[in-house]
């Protein structure tokens, strides 16, 4: 069965560096099935596409879709900077002969299957980029790596000859919004309101709604997902957890203490201290007190949104704690599940500082007294 090479190429922005002694730097490194390319200067190898296009795209008006330029020789592009870090991973794969040779036969139905089978591979080829990149970037400097220009999935027929895909930046669709007479009412209310609390009141709305602001901004779908859990773990900070939960951890340290007490050994109340201090810097979880504070709420569906959040930290407890940089990426934390976390944070952080359509009284203003209408 014939091999083909498959593999996975990043092209970096340079912003700034040089070489001092030479024009381009080419370095050949061997990491186990697979075979890394660093290029650093003015010609990578796979050329530069340079795009351009809208950020967002508004019904009704004219957007931007997509331009692009490809330049084999990087020199000739339009890009505003001519020097770059290139970092190409490939491995050798089995393939049926009749694929091979339709690939070689340039056949676009073989191009599409190759470029697929390196997909299949994305997360070890992306890995090993990763580890090479943030090693330039960490050990020498992160303007090495400071910008990604291209990513491509390749397959290559020979030395000079390959085929590979391209993905341009994403557009968001937006939608056509517009605020009827009684939402400038509402408006006007809430920002009056919020005009005259406390200056508490304003650190800690500002505090949480920051972190709102940054994630509505975010087009990475890592840091949009993590940015989303900084609102709500603010607004968690007040409660303490699963009330039953907490029970049964009290009986368990009862139990233990007991133990300790009774079988310590010489000296058990050092024992029992170091205990009781290892206990009190504990907290309740972030799911535990999610779940007090979305029974609190009532809202509607709170028992589903109980559960998305459970699997949500989870995947980010792995992000932070395993360094799993990518946890079942394409599965668990695509566009669908990042909006429904956005959607969670942005109902809770709502019904914390506002309840109903009402502005939240015991944050932005005084309680009103019973009877007391709006």
């Amino acid at each position: 069965m014939p091999e083909e090479r498959i593999g996975y190429r990043r092209l970096y922005d340079s912003i700034g560096c040089s070489l001092a002694d030479r024009e381009e730097l080419y370095i050949v490194v061997p990491m186990g099935d697979l075979n890394v390319e660093v290029y650093l200067g003015s010609k990578p190898k796979f050329g530069i596409a340079v795009s351009q296009s809208d950020k967002y795209i508004v019904p009704g008006e004219k957007s931007l879709l997509m331009t692009t330029e490809f330049k084999k020789d990087a020199t000739e592009s339009s890009h505003p900077r001519k020097f770059f870090t290139e970092i190409v991973c490939t491995k050798l794969v089995d393939v049926p002969q009749e694929l091979s040779n339709a690939f070689h036969a340039k056949d676009q139905s073989a191009n599409n299957k190759l470029l697929s089978i390196a997909e299949q591979n994305a997360k070890h080829l992306k890995t090993t980029t990763d580890l090479i990149a943030g090693t330039i970037g960490l050990r020498f400097h992160r303007q090495f790596v400071i910008e990604v220009l291209n990513e491509n999935f390749i397959a290559k027929m020979d030395k000079d000859d390959y085929t590979f895909n391209f993905a341009g930046p994403g557009l968001e669709l937006l939608e056509n919004i517009t605020l009827n007479p009684n939402g400038t009412q509402i408006l006007d209310k809430f920002l009056q309101a919020i005009g005259q609390a406390t200056p508490k009141a304003h650190e800690f709305g500002a505090s949480t709604l920051l972190w709102l602001l940054h994630a509505w901004n975010e087009r990475d779908t890592i840091s949009k997902f993590m940015a989303l859990f900084i609102p709500i773990e603010i607004i968690l900070a007040g409660y303490g957890g699963n009330q039953e939960q907490e029970k049964k951890k009290q009986e368990k340290a009862t139990q233990i203490r007991n133990l300790l007490t009774k079988h310590g050994g010489a000296d058990p109340k050092h024992l029992l201290s170091f205990f009781n201090q290892i206990l009190g810097q504990q907290r309740p979880s972030l799911a535990s007190r999610f779940y007090e504070m979305a029974k609190e709420s009532q809202i509607e569906g709170w028992e589903a949104d109980v559960v998305a959040f459970k699997r949500f930290n989870s995947i980010r407890n792995k992000l932070l704690h395993q360094g799993k940089r990518k946890v079942q990426l394409t599965i668990s934390v695509g566009e669908q599940e990042t909006r429904q976390l956005e959607d969670i944070a942005e109902r809770y952080v709502s019904w914390t500082l506002f309840r109903d359509g009402v502005v939240y009284q015991s944050r932005w203003r005084p309680q009103r007294s019973k009877g007391q209408k709006e």
